[in-house]
């Protein structure tokens, strides 16, 4: 048997979080990072913010001029860490070897605990629903024969997407689609 492999990525983690936490936030423009007068970047935004041309990474000064009626935080990585915890348990009860590539993403060895592609789908939606149910959070979620095809799987559909590549074939399918 190939390989089973579920990616997960949160959306917008930071700013999710937050929003989750304060609910005025909600369908506004939050850049989490600096405040406008520091020196820094942004570390995420909301999806809201992105309709401006916000990004991670993005110096916070440029973040402002695009986007000066945004709300600014300073990033509160102990909450963040504690919900990460608290992800990873969810996710890791589905697999037999998980990878974590940050607070809020991780790739999943299904292999075994699913053994087949049907199963692999059902056990993602789970973690798609668990994710919301216990954490208030949304996730996107790609399922795929490799740890590459499974990342950009969980990219296709952003936010809250699942999207599975099942093939080689697939996945070149899908990248000479783009072009």
């Amino acid at each position: 048997m190939s390989q089973i492999i579920i990616h997960v990525d949160m959306d917008a983690f930071y700013a999710s979080v937050e929003m989750r936490d304060d609910p005025s936030l909600r369908g506004k423009p939050l850049i989490i990072g600096s405040l406008p007068y520091e020196r820094g970047v942004v570390s995420t935004c909301s999806y809201e913010a992105r309709k401006f041309g916000v990004h991670s990474a993005m110096n916070i000064k440029d973040a402002y001029r695009l986007c000066p009626d945004g709300i600014y935080m300073h990033p509160n990585f102990e909450k963040y860490k504690a919900v990460s915890d608290r992800l990873h348990e969810i996710w890791g009860s589905y697999a037999t070897a998980s990878e974590t590539i940050a607070l809020d993403e991780a790739y999943l060895d299904v292999t075994e605990t699913a053994g087949s592609f049907e199963r692999a789908r059902e056990m993602a939606m789970e973690i798609k629903s668990r994710t919301a149910a216990e954490l208030g959070l949304s996730c996107s979620v790609g399922l795929a024969y490799s740890k590459s095809a499974a990342k950009t799987a969980s990219e296709e559909k952003k936010p809250d997407g699942y999207f599975e590549i099942l093939t080689p074939q697939d996945f070149m399918d899908l990248v000479i689609d783009r072009d």
